[in-house]
């Protein structure tokens, strides 16, 4: 009786066993990551306000906040991918002629506004048109690209795009938001900021704004959206003065996130318990630019001298605390087109006194190098922020051991851009911003923008030039990037100006905050790029806070 026990204790065990084992082999086969439930809220500091919600209003580059909720509340037809690329938005899918220069873009079926009403060819034309009119206030660069567009329906979900001529980088610019017709169609542009839409827009985005005052905005999540629905029900943008305040507000835990770049102060202090520092790069970079028109820096030897004279990475280790990221040619770090093949003039200040020599410069009473009576004195322009201020005097002083004299010469940001266009400075030290997610620097350095563009080094040479206006005509990515590959050997060659570093965004936020701009802590070791500051929303419907509950589903 006692051995008949012990046989079904055994076999009822051995059949627990493998109910146990079927059960675990089903749950792993189905899923092995762990899911959040849908539901919590997250609040972030900004600084400053927003002025203007309405994309034809403003320009994001003077309106970051704005930039910001509109990154959430709107969408365009296509948006940056991880590698740059675009990827499908509004549009689910595209196609170009033979010719290169006829764009047809198909809509999603099942795009809704946030107020229910269907994504439509309406709501893609009246954008357009509106960007192609005299009323538009953002960025006037894109204006004047979309002006020589013939933007016309094809179809009942398709519109099409012709161009006067084939433009590889055109996809960058189909990422503009996409506004509702129905909602603006019949508001003249005069009254387009003291529209209602300003303040409180309506969008296609994975958010949408519920609110908005002094203090805040707040965005809820989108059920209508066409992706994944965010997992996140709240998100709060809570507006401070200054920096110092948002942090003081993260110290006391009464936000969960702040964003700051590497020039800020807050970059070096110690962050809070509980908060993790993220980071990615952004699409700019900052550049010494020689003014090549006349004067000591025609003379491509001295150019060189210099270049071989400045240690870029001690400028970056003492000036900025290695709060950035050094860069080498005017190809961003995380652009597609990035080559490690083109190398940079390594410093070497024996070297660089034996060039300055060559060229018959030869110390004076007082240390600064001379030939034929004249100096090699310099003015260095800049703007008068700290950090500014801070990498001109680590360059004049780097540059003083090889006998090169540089004059600091601060201005306000508004001096700094009109002397820029102006061409009124010798040595400029200055950024790039919001450079986008194509590797295309036509507009930074062919001769046709030196004098009214934004090549203010006035570099003028016909290799390049014929480089960069190719590099704009073939679509083959494997094409294109062995185009800017030879840009950046000419450019090295040339050296019109020095390339210095690209900014880090910091994205400190609550460990709990799952799926944001995940980059290890050493940037160069994973560099990754964000298109503007509010690029660190461009993935928000994935984020999640961990102190929700998880569960485990199949999701294949």
């Amino acid at each position: 009786m006692a051995r008949r026990i012990r046989w079904q204790i055994l076999i009822a065990s051995i059949s627990a066993l493998t109910v146990l084992l079927l059960m675990s082999y089903l749950a792993l086969t189905r899923a092995s990551v762990a899911r959040p439930l849908a539901g919590g809220d997250y609040i972030e500091g900004v600084v400053g306000a927003p002025v203007h919600l309405n994309p034809l209003v403003a320009d994001p580059a003077s309106d970051p906040v704005a930039a910001d909720i509109q990154r959430l509340v709107f969408e365009g037809l296509t948006r940056p991918g991880p590698d740059g690329l675009p990827m499908p938005a509004l549009a689910e899918s595209w196609a170009v002629d033979e010719s290169g220069t006829v764009y047809t873009f198909t809509l999603r079926s099942g795009a809704s506004w946030h107020d229910g009403a269907p994504v439509t060819v309406d709501d893609v034309l009246f954008t357009l048109r509106a960007v192609q009119g005299p009323a538009f206030a953002g960025d006037q660069n894109v204006a004047a690209f979309w002006r020589t567009v013939l933007v016309d329906r094809v179809g009942e979900r398709s519109v099409s795009f012709r161009l006067e001529a084939p433009f590889a980088p055109f996809l960058r610019l189909t990422g503009f938001p996409i506004l509702p017709a129905h909602l603006l169609r019949n508001v003249p542009p005069e009254q387009w900021e003291a529209h209602p839409f300003n303040r409180l827009p309506v969008g296609a985005g994975p958010y949408r704004l519920v609110e908005l005052d002094e203090q805040r905005a707040l965005l809820r999540a989108n059920p209508r959206y066409f992706g994944a629905t965010p997992f996140i029900e709240t998100i709060e943008l809570r507006f401070f003065r200054t920096e110092q305040e948002a942090f003081a507000a993260l110290t006391r835990s009464e936000i969960q996130g702040l964003a700051f770049t590497g020039a800020s102060a807050l970059a070096d202090v110690n962050l809070p318990r509980g908060i993790v520092r993220r980071q990615a790069l952004l699409d700019g970079y900052t550049a010494l630019s020689f003014n090549l028109r006349d004067g000591l820096l025609t003379d491509l030897g001295v150019r060189r001298a210099l270049a071989t004279a400045l240690d870029k990475d001690a400028l970056i280790a003492s000036a900025l605390a290695g709060k950035v990221m050094r860069l080498d040619t005017p190809i961003l770090h995380g652009w597609w087109a990035e080559t490690s093949d083109v190398s940079w003039y390594e410093p070497d200040v024996a070297r660089a006194m034996a060039q300055l020599d060559t060229l018959g410069y030869v110390p004076g009473a007082d240390g600064v190098r001379v030939r034929d009576g004249q100096p090699l004195v310099f003015s260095l322009l800049t703007d008068n922020s700290p950090t500014r201020r801070a990498v001109a005097e680590e360059i004049a002083r780097q540059w003083s051991a090889i006998g090169v004299q540089i004059v600091i010469e601060p201005v306000e940001p508004t001096e700094m851009q009109r002397r820029l266009e102006a061409h009124e400075f010798t040595i400029a030290l200055h950024g790039w911003q919001r450079l986008g997610s194509d590797p295309d620097v036509f507009e930074l350095w062919h001769s046709s923008q030196a004098e009214r563009g934004r090549n203010y080094a006035g570099l003028a040479d016909a290799t390049i030039d014929e480089i960069l206006s190719s590099a704009r005509k073939i679509y083959d990515i494997t094409d294109r990037a062995e185009l800017y590959r030879e840009f950046q050997e000419r450019w090295v060659e040339l050296a019109p100006g020095i390339i210095l570093y690209q900014p880090i965004l910091f994205h400190a936020t609550v460990a709990d905050l799952g799926d944001t701009i995940a980059v290890p802590p050493d940037a160069a070791a994973s560099p990754h790029l964000l298109i503007g500051r509010e690029g660190r929303f461009v993935n928000v419907n994935r984020w999640y806070l961990r102190s929700a509950r998880e569960i485990r589903g199949d999701l294949r």
